[in-house]
C-alpha cells in the first residue's frame, strides 16, 4: 500500500522502526483524540499546548477527533480556526466531552490524570519544565508560568508517544514515557519552572533554513517578546511533501518560496526580511553578518557556509532517523568547537554521484537542485525511474531527492532523510531555549552539544562536549576572523 507525498516522510520514519508488515496507510488512518482537563486547558501553556498538539496530531493521522469540556467555546472556536486554516483535506472533528473513549487507537489529554486503561498520555507544562506521562505515573497539573517554548516540547513529547503507540513499538526499540519531566533550561529531570520570559529581546538574528526545524523556530520567535532584526534564508520553494514535516505550512502555501512563507509568519514589531537564496549571496549583499544566527540545515556544506559568517552565536539543530534530537550551541569566541571542527564530510563518491543512483537522474540534471524537474530531464534517466519521475515533473530537483531518499531501502545520502514534525520542533524548542539564555545571561547551555531521542525519552539525553581543533580554522586563523567580524559587524 502507498500513501501520499505529504504523509511520505512520516511513513518512512514509521517503516524504519517498525515490523516488516507495517502499513503505512493503515498507520496514517487510525482514530487518535485529543482531550484535556478543564484546568489546564484554561490556562494560558494549556491553549498553546492544545494548538501545537493538533498541528502536530493532523499531521500524524487523518483521523483526528477533538473533544473538550464543556465551557470552552472561546478555545474550541480558536482551535478550529487553526485546523481549517492548516487543514489539508481531512478536517478535524470537534465535539464536547464526555465521549466514547474506546474506539482510539492513541489518546493525548492537556492536563489531568493518568489513564492507565487506556492508550492515554497526559502532558502539562510550567515555564521551562515539561512533563509527560503514558503510564500510570501521574504529572504535575501546575502551569502557572507562560512559556511557548516549554508549551510546543510539552505538545511535542506527547505526540512523540501518540505516534510509539500507533508504530506499536517494541520495547527494545523504545518505550513510553513514564511520569517524565525534563527541564529545558537545565536538560535535566528537574520540575523547576526557571526563569520567566523578559518582557523584550533584543535581537540580531538570522533563521538559516525554513524546513521542518525552521518552521518550529518561527513558530517560537512569532510568539516571543522581541525587537529588532530578523532575516530568514533558504533557497528552495516549498512541496505536497513538506506540509507533513512543517508545523505551520498550509496547503495554500506549499509551492511558495519557503523564505517568504516563514518571513511572513513573525510579527511587526521585528524588522523581518526574507532572502531567496545562499549564505554567501546574502553576505555579499548585506555585507553584514548578523549576531546570532538560528540555523537548520542538515549537511556539511550548509553548516560550514553558517560558520564562515563568524557570528557571535550559531545555535544549530539537528533531528535523526530513530528520532533523535540535537542541539548545538557555538559561541565566539571560546573553546568550543566550532560546526567546522565538529561537521566533516568523510571521503567518498561524488554527491552528484550517490543523488544518481537513489533517483535514476542523469548526474547531468543534477547541477542546479534548486529547478523544476523537466520532461527533458526525465527523458534522459534511467528507464526503470522513468515512470516514477514523471509524476514529479514540475517538482524542484531536490524535493525529488528527497522523495527517493524516503522511499530508499537502503540507506539515504546525508540531508535527504526521513523526518517526522514532532521531532522537528522538540529539537526547535531547544535552539530557541539557548537563544533566549544567551541573550539572557551570556552563557550557553551545551558545550556545544546535547542530544536526546523521543523513542526513549529525556531521562535518556546526553551532553557531547568539545574542544576547538587545532587543525581547524577557527584555530589556525583566529585573528582573521576577529578581523572579518570586526568589518562585518561595522557595515
Amino acid at each position: 500500500m502507498t500513501v501520499d507525498d505529504r504523509f511520505s516522510r512520516l511513513t518512512a520514519s514509521a517503516a524504519a522502526l517498525a515490523d516488516p508488515d507495517f502499513e503505512p496507510q493503515r498507520f496514517v488512518s487510525e482514530p487518535v483524540l485529543l482531550t484535556g482537563s478543564l484546568e489546564v486547558l484554561g490556562t494560558p501553556n494549556g491553549r498553546d499546548m492544545a494548538r501545537d498538539a493538533l498541528l502536530l496530531l493532523m499531521r500524524t493521522t487523518k483521523s483526528l477527533v477533538v473533544a473538550l469540556p464543556a465551557g470552552l467555546s472561546d478555545l474550541e472556536a480558536e482551535l478550529q480556526a487553526w485546523a481549517q486554516q492548516h487543514a489539508w483535506d481531512e478536517v478535524p472533528v470537534f465535539r464536547i466531552l464526555p465521549i466514547d473513549l474506546t474506539p482510539y487507537a492513541a489518546i493525548l489529554s492537556i492536563g489531568g490524570p493518568p489513564r492507565a486503561n487506556l492508550p492515554w498520555t497526559v502532558i502539562t507544562s510550567d515555564g521551562w519544565s515539561v512533563r509527560a506521562s503514558s503510564t500510570g505515573a501521574p504529572v504535575s497539573q501546575t502551569c502557572k508560568i507562560p512559556n511557548p517554548v516549554g508549551a510546543l516540547a510539552a505538545a511535542s513529547l506527547g505526540v512523540g508517544e501518540v505516534f510509539k503507540r500507533l508504530l506499536k513499538l517494541r520495547e527494545d526499540k523504545g518505550a513510553l514515557l513514564d511520569g517524565c519531566a525534563f527541564s529545558l533550561w537545565t536538560y535535566d529531570a528537574d520540575p523547576a519552572s526557571g526563569p520567566e520570559l523578559p518582557a523584550v529581546l533584543e535581537v540580531d538574528l538570522l533563521v538559516a533554513g525554513a524546513g521542518a526545524i525552521g518552521n518550529g523556530v518561527v513558530h517560537l520567535l512569532s510568539q516571543l517578546p522581541l525587537q529588532g532584526r530578523c532575516e530568514v534564508l533558504d533557497r528552495q520553494t516549498y512541496g505536497e511533501e513538506n506540509w507533513g514535516t512543517c508545523l505551520r505550512l498550509t496547503r495554500a502555501a506549499s509551492t511558495d518560496s519557503k523564505a517568504k512563507f516563514l518571513a511572513g509568519l513573525l510579527g511587526p514589531q521585528l524588522t523581518v526580511e526574507p532572502f531567496e537564496g545562499d549564505i554567501e549571496a546574502m553576505q555579499d549583499r548585506t555585507g553584514r553578518s548578523p549576531a546570532v544566527v538560528l540555523s537548520g540545515f542538515d549537511n556539511v556544506e550548509a553548516r560550514h557556509a553558517v560558520q564562515d559568517l563568524w557570528p557571535t552565536l550559531i545555535v544549530d539543530g539537528a533531528i535523526g532517523a530513530r528520532l533523535e534530537c540535537k542541539v548545538g550551541a557555538h559561541p565566539w569566541p571560546g573553546p568550543v568547537a566550532c560546526l567546522r571542527c565538529m561537521y566533516v564530510r568523510p571521503a567518498g563518491e561524488r554527491a552528484e554521484v550517490v543523488q544518481a543512483r537513489l533517483t535514476g537522474l542523469a548526474v547531468e540534471s543534477l547541477s542546479n537542485l534548486t529547478r523544476e524537474l523537466s520532461e527533458a530531464d526525465v527523458a534522459a534517466a534511467n528507464p526503470a525511474s522513468r515512470a516514477w519521475l514523471s509524476a514529479r515533473i514540475g517538482k524542484p530537483i531536490c524535493s525529488v531527492l528527497e522523495d527517493a531518499a524516503a522511499l530508499s531501502a537502503d540507506g539515504v545520502a546525508e540531508g535527504f532523510r526521513p523526518s517526522v514534525p514532532f521531532v522537528a520542533t522538540f529539537s526547535a524548542c531547544m535552539m530557541i531555549t539557548e537563544m533566549v539564555r544567551y541573550q539572557t545571561t551570556g552563557a550557553v547551555g551545551v558545550v556545544p552539544q546535547y542530544f536526546l531521542s523521543l523513542l526513549w525519552g529525556p531521562d535518556y539525553g546526553d551532553h557531547y562536549e568539545e574542544d576547538r581543533h587545532a587543525d581547524c580554522v577557527c584555530v589556525t586563523r583566529a585573528a582573521v576572523i576577529d578581523r572579518h567580524r570586526a568589518l562585518h559587524k561595522a557595515a
